[in-house]
């Protein structure tokens, strides 16, 4: 029996201004990193543009302008910036207790675009619910998600609360489609992770495409 083609993934590649773009909400986090004193490479960097404030900064800044004004070659830059936004993701996956705030509900976002994804784990002041919109600066190439699905689940009596945050633009009847013609056999489950939207759509509506 022959083997079935896999389809192509369809993963971003951020580039370093994108980097630049997500931590500049990330100061909070980005100083709970420094203070682990992980010995990186990046930490005199990271330093001086806390102290700079640039990553509250919402100026246009560009990496040769950073270089300019820190000393630091451009490629180094480049390179700080992706290890920086990955060590926060690392960090935030190991020691989640980290980012939690005093207040409010502590919940795991699973974030994905196409087929790149991310997880983080933070502090909330209310649940989201279905189809509301969410902005979170993600590597992922979109910064506007809408709210798929929340899972609850209850381990020894320690709860936790898991929002699936999908990228793109929201559609809500496609939403019914979909779920109707699963319910009806037209796709299945296995559709949906095998193929990209279009082609879910092009199954749905009885459309074929000439490539």
């Amino acid at each position: 029996m022959p083997r079935k083609k896999e389809r192509p993934k369809f993963i971003h590649k951020a580039s370093t201004q994108e980097y630049l773009h997500c931590l500049q909400n990330m100061s909070r986090w980005s100083e709970i990193l420094l203070s682990q004193n992980n010995g990186k490479g990046y930490n005199d960097f990271l330093k001086w543009i806390l102290e700079k404030d640039y990553c509250r900064s919402n100026d246009n800044l560009t990496i040769t302008q950073i270089s300019k004004l820190s000393g630091y070659p451009s490629a180094k830059i480049s390179k700080w910036l992706q290890e920086i936004y990955d060590g926060i993701l690392e960090l935030n996956e190991n020691y989640p207790d980290l980012f939690y705030a005093e207040q409010g509900i502590q919940v795991e976002l699973y974030i994905r675009y196409y087929d790149g994804y991310c997880s983080f784990w933070l502090t909330l002041p209310a649940i989201p619910r279905a189809y509301e919109t969410f902005e979170f600066k993600a590597k992922t190439g979109w910064t506007t998600f809408w709210v798929k699905d929340v899972q609850y689940s209850v381990d020894h009596n320690k709860s936790s609360v898991c929002v699936f945050l999908e990228g793109g633009i929201l559609n809500k009847y496609r939403e019914f489609a979909v779920e109707k013609a699963l319910f009806e056999e037209q796709i299945s489950f296995r559709d949906l992770y095998d193929k990209f939207d279009f082609e879910i759509d092009d199954l749905i509506l009885g459309r074929k495409r000439d490539f």
